[in-house]
């Protein structure tokens, strides 16, 4: 599949100008010549459905994230704030470092990581057979590109009922070598610095990154550090094969200082959560995830000619993870390794042009997990030893055709199938489990239509379905659960985008019914060990909407004092309520969803001058939603207002200087950035920080 036509949303909050290329896995055209993948603002590809069609001709919801959304917009390096600007996406961070992700879902399936969402690299899956993506392995200062594709998108990527996100690297200038290195420093002992190596010389792409963050943290208990090193490169072998490859290596520790109850929250919410007569506290278990983690992915791009080509990707991974907690010590190493091969003909003279795409996906993964007591951080006496073999498997197929009167039509279909096996070995061992979930196909098709060359409407139906994922059917209760069933859903959706006014004001709305059987909630004992169950059938309705203004028109932009000035708003509305559910003896039916605002308002204003000054203001609004399924307790209403200035500029044609700062909850509100929804005993608050600042520098030569 060719990557190489990527440009910029046009519906995206922050528009990338003509500094902002991306990245790809093939800079390196069929003739063996690198390209310069800056695009023209008018050139807008999607490259989530595998045609690079442009986003007016693409049938779905897509949110994408450019390099100015990742590393310029917001001066903190996480992937958090850039999420929580695209409309239907929620990220959050209950301790730092601890990321959960949401599109188009509630979090009551995520205690902690990303779940529901599958994830890729350029083709390379990141979410393991076992449904689990470490997204904090990844440091958002290595990425140059974020697409994500909201609602099931099965006919590509498999089981899934959430979305899926595809991550690019940064680009790498054509035909030159450059070196940045940076440094920053904040609040709370923030401190962070960075070393990228780039070349893009003799028909090759090279990207080397090393970067480094640590931070002392708000709350007590809540220290982090990471050292991330990543290597993406792509070579053209010959003018009809290109070899591409992904390696990092993650070294992750934060310490987690858990959830407090309202009235804790309230009176210090910097404490971490404090023990009691039958447990102890955060702190003096010294909490804390320790996780270190290998990729390693290789893929070929083979162009048989203009109509065929085929994409291939091997990986393999490794972690070595240890979690000390309220209750117990885990210790965990998982081994993963898996493959995608995707093949495209185009029929481009037909009476009904057609591209057609097919492939399959393979993943295994071997885990091994042993629980222990915990004595104040060290690994106490065994209390279980267990191995979970997760696989997986999808056969995929997709066609779109385009039909008169300026019709597009796109079907696809996949074959899903997944396998859990359980093993005992500890005091009380037990016969090996095996759980094996049916075979199950996913068709998906959806219909546009293009009115004139700036406006289309597109209308789709999907179908979603999602197994439950290693963590799930094994989960810190040390039970292994084979009745938990998948979910499975069918989503509705209808959209129109477009722009007007020389393309100066641009949109795009779309609004969806989501009707999810046997949605996987999630449960938790006294003691903090989370357990899962089905909850019936949930109905989600929404409404998403972005809307843009740049007063500098594309033609005057040449001879204006700003090269971008830009004014935006995006707005979420949703109504996710349970249907004929009992939880125990009390009914919620008709109950919203835990962790789901009703309205979600993200307001912008981006402003670059041409002398290099630049700055970026976002404001978001959340009302108060549920935490708990009987809606008994509330969220407190979420003001956060975020900026960020600085100065870019070139000079002697080779040397490139950012100096930026960034201040956070700038209005100093109080609020938890993250919720543990369905929490016992009502701990359901993490505190985030109040008002805090970065500043930091970037410089690059090029030659």
């Amino acid at each position: 599949m060719n990557r190489r036509l990527l440009a910029v949303c046009i519906l995206c909050p922050c528009l990338a100008t003509a500094q902002d290329s991306l990245s790809t896995t093939s800079p390196v055209n069929s003739q063996g010549r690198l390209t310069d993948d800056t695009l023209h603002l008018n050139e807008v590809t999607v490259t989530g459905y595998a045609t690079n069609r442009r986003l007016l001709e693409t049938a779905a919801s897509v949110g994408l994230l450019t390099a100015r959304d990742l590393n310029r917009r917001f001066g903190t390096p996480t992937l958090v704030p850039a999420f929580n600007t695209l409309p239907g996406v929620r990220a959050d961070e209950r301790s730092p470092g601890s990321y959960r992700l949401s599109i188009r879902g509630s979090l009551i399936r995520s205690p902690f990581g990303v779940r529901n969402v599958k994830v890729y690299w350029n083709e390379l899956p990141l979410t393991d057979a076992g449904g689990n993506t470490p997204l904090n392995a990844l440091d958002v200062r290595s990425l140059g590109r974020v697409e994500v594709i909201k609602g099931p998108s099965g006919s590509l990527y498999g089981a899934g009922t959430g979305g899926t996100v595809l991550f690019g690297g940064l680009a790498v200038p054509a035909g030159r070598s450059s070196v940045e290195v940076s440094a920053l420093g904040g609040s709370y002992g923030l401190y962070g610095n960075g070393l990228t190596l780039q070349t893009g010389k003799n028909n090759a792409a090279v990207s080397l990154s090393y970067n480094h963050l640590q931070s002392d943290g708000y709350r007590e208990n809540s220290a982090l550090v990471r050292d991330n090193i990543s290597l993406v490169s792509s070579f053209n072998v010959s003018p009809k094969r290109t070899i591409s490859m992904l390696g990092f290596y993650s070294d992750l520790y934060y310490q987690t200082p858990g959830g407090l109850t309202e009235a804790q929250f309230r009176a210090n919410p910097r404490q971490a959560r404090p023990g009691t007569r039958v447990t102890p506290g955060s702190v003096e278990q010294r909490a804390a995830i320790y996780q270190k983690l290998g990729y390693l992915g290789v893929s070929q791009e083979y162009r048989w000619n203009d109509r065929i080509q085929n994409t291939t990707v091997l990986y393999g991974s490794i972690t070595d993870f240890a979690n000390p907690f309220i209750t117990n010590y885990e210790r965990r190493a998982d081994q993963g390794l898996g493959g995608r091969t995707i093949t495209q003909v185009r029929f481009p003279n037909g009476p009904l042009p057609t591209t057609l795409t097919i492939g399959a996906e393979y993943q295994r993964n071997f885990t091994v997990t042993r629980n222990y007591g915990n004595r104040r951080g060290t690994a106490d006496t065994l209390q279980t030893d267990d191995e979970l073999r997760a696989q997986q498997s999808v056969v995929f197929l997709q066609t779109e055709t385009t039909l008169p009167a300026r019709l597009l039509l796109t079907a696809g279909l996949s074959r899903n199938e997944l396998r859990y096996d359980f093993t005992r070995f500890s005091i009380r061992p037990v016969s090996p489990q095996r759980r094996t979930f049916d075979p199950v196909w996913l068709p998906r098709v959806a219909l546009l239509r293009t009115f004139g060359p700036n406006v289309s409407v597109f209308a789709s139906i999907s179908t979603g379905y999602s197994g439950p994922t290693s963590l799930e059917v094994l989960s810190s209760t040390g039970q292994f659960n084979p009745t938990l069933e998948p979910e499975r859903g069918v989503n509705y959706e209808v959209g129109v985008r477009g722009s007007a006014l020389s393309s100066r004001l641009r949109f795009d709305v779309a609004a969806y019914q989501f009707q999810l059987r046997q949605t996987i909630v999630r449960r938790s004992a006294d003691n903090g060990a989370e357990f899962f169950v089905n909850a019936g059938r949930t109905d989600q309705q929404g409404l998403e909407a972005q809307l843009s203004y740049d007063f500098v028109s594309p033609v005057s932009r040449s001879s204006s004092l700003f090269s971008l000035l830009r004014l935006w708003q995006n707005v979420n509305l949703t109504d996710y309520r349970f249907r004929n559910y009992q939880q125990g003896a009390t009914d919620v039916s008709d109950k919203r969803v835990p962790g789901i605002a009703p309205t979600t308002l993200i307001s912008g204003f981006d402003a670059e001058l041409r002398l290099g000054f630049y700055a970026h203001l976002t404001y978001q609004f959340l009302n108060p939603f549920p935490l708990d399924e009987a809606n008994t307790a509330q969220a407190d209403p979420t003001r956060l207002l975020q900026a960020t200035v600085g100065f870019r500029r070139t000079f002697a044609s080779r040397w490139t200087l950012d100096l930026y700062a960034s201040g956070d909850n700038l209005l100093n509100q109080t609020y938890s950035l993250g919720y543990d929804l369905n929490a016992f005993g009502g701990r359901y608050f993490n505190a985030a920080a109040p008002r805090n600042g970065v500043a930091g520098a970037r410089l690059r030569v090029r030659w």
